[in-house]
């Protein structure tokens, strides 16, 4: 086989451009390794060129991307980026989506997880068993105490900004999702690239070891009796601190999926480091396709949760410790749980006001339309803490006002200090169907 082009890509002289079934293009790229992304001698060979359509394991490659283009071209589109699941490669998810196509007959193209609206760019991304998106290639790292980007997520990040700046992308909606492996990569990759990703679905991520790499650690909490330091300093790392704000997090697992005995270490952090975790849970087991998962219908609820508007360059909330979740499986490791639920899939917000001196957003209850509707809660409480804030800066130590105000009332109001970390969290704020506007000064 030849050797595949230096970077940057170029467009595949072989295969230049196939057609999606709705007629949007799709476009082959292949590119070399570049010297920034370390990536070893002794994988020269990994490398090679593999004429398109690829499909299967003896033709995964990191050398060659699919651009598809939306239904109607437009500067400043949102960029859906995939990453695909072990022994499949980029052009077998692009199959799914664009093309129809089948690699067995249980599947459902229509259904896969990693789909994105046809308004969207899409990046379909590849990578090998071997390389497990990067997460394989820290090792070595790891054994050193060592936690900086491996060359495949510096690969996977060239590429995208590659992208996104030839095709004018919209920067504030570029949104990451994968599948298995590509679900491990997705939390991996995405989690600390808050400066890019405006949110990411990991759907059956298989483990959460790279995305507690990446993160700083994410391992189990400390025992409640140890020492102050040590607890202050695990909290640090489960929150990101010096890492830019994490994107909203998007996750479906199964308690009976093998990959999921790592789940336990992210939601912890999540809870206790105030990072946005959206997340669905039922016994549908380590599945590629959203059918099978919305036999469940809180599962269906999490389905219907509008990730893909979340924007970049607007502020969010965190929700913790929610009254209207599901007891999930891996949170504290209860005694008992639901078989399927959810944790903060009912709730929405939209920022009216991020100003230096105040801080103005919307929040209320969802009652998403799903096709076997469960009982959906009308009212709840949940702490609120605010992240991604643009202007309104929230200093360490400092005590902050707050008011909810609903039907032109205040119907809560109070004050909190920032935490050390300068985030916010305003306790046990009680939420409805009818929104309310929380305020603070």
């Amino acid at each position: 086989m030849a050797f595949a082009v230096d970077w940057p890509p170029t467009l595949d002289a072989k295969d230049t451009t196939l057609q999606c079934l709705d007629g949007r293009v799709i476009e082959r790229y292949t590119h070399g390794p570049r010297e920034e992304w370390g990536y070893p001698e002794s994988a020269k060979g990994e490398w090679d060129y593999v004429p398109g359509p690829e499909t299967g394991v003896a033709q995964q490659n990191h050398n060659c991307f699919y651009v598809v283009s939306p239904k109607i071209p437009r500067e400043n589109a949102p960029l859906c980026v995939v990453l695909h699941s072990a022994n499949r490669t980029a052009y077998d998810y692009l199959g799914f989506a664009c093309l129809g196509r089948q690699i067995e007959n249980r599947e459902d193209p229509a259904k896969v997880m990693t789909n994105s609206p046809d308004d969207f760019y899409s990046l379909y991304l590849s990578s090998t068993n071997a390389e497990w998106w990067g997460w394989s290639q820290t090792r070595e790292n790891r054994t050193k105490g060592i936690n900086t980007p491996p060359p495949g997520e510096l690969r996977v990040m060239d590429t995208i900004e590659w992208v996104a700046a030839r095709y004018k992308v919209d920067r504030n909606r570029i949104y990451l999702c994968g599948v298995s492996m590509g679900g491990c990569g997705t939390l991996g990759i995405g989690l600390p690239h808050g400066e890019v990703f405006a949110a990411i679905r990991a759907n059956v991520p298989a483990g959460t070891g790279y995305a507690a790499y990446r993160m700083g650690g994410l391992a189990p909490s400390p025992a409640a009796d140890a020492p102050q330091a040590e607890r202050d300093a695990w909290l640090k790392r489960a929150s990101g601190a010096g890492l830019p704000d994490p994107p909203v997090v998007v996750d479906f697992s199964s308690q009976q999926d093998g990959w999921a005995t790592t789940q336990p270490a992210l939601v912890n952090a999540a809870q206790t480091g105030h990072l946005p975790l959206v997340l669905g849970w039922g016994p549908f087991g380590h599945v590629t396709f959203s059918s099978l998962i919305a036999k469940y219908p809180i599962c269906d609820v999490a389905l219907a949760y509008p990730w893909l508007e979340i924007r970049k360059n607007e502020a969010y909330p965190v929700f913790t410790r929610a009254s209207c979740d599901q007891r999930c499986p891996w949170l504290n490791a209860p005694a008992d749980y639901d078989g399927s639920g959810q944790m903060n899939a009912y709730f929405r917000w939209k920022n009216k006001e991020d100003a230096p001196s105040s801080f103005t957003m919307e929040l209320w209850i969802a009652h998403p339309t799903v096709k076997d509707p469960p009982g959906m809660p009308d009212t709840a409480t949940a702490d609120i803490t605010l992240r991604r804030l643009q202007q309104f800066k929230i200093q360490p130590g400092r005590s902050y006002g707050w008011q909810m105000i609903r039907d032109g009332r205040v119907v809560a109001s109070g004050s909190c200090n920032a935490g050390e970390g300068g985030l916010l969290t305003i306790p046990h704020l009680g939420l409805s169907t009818a929104v309310g506007e929380l305020q603070v000064k």
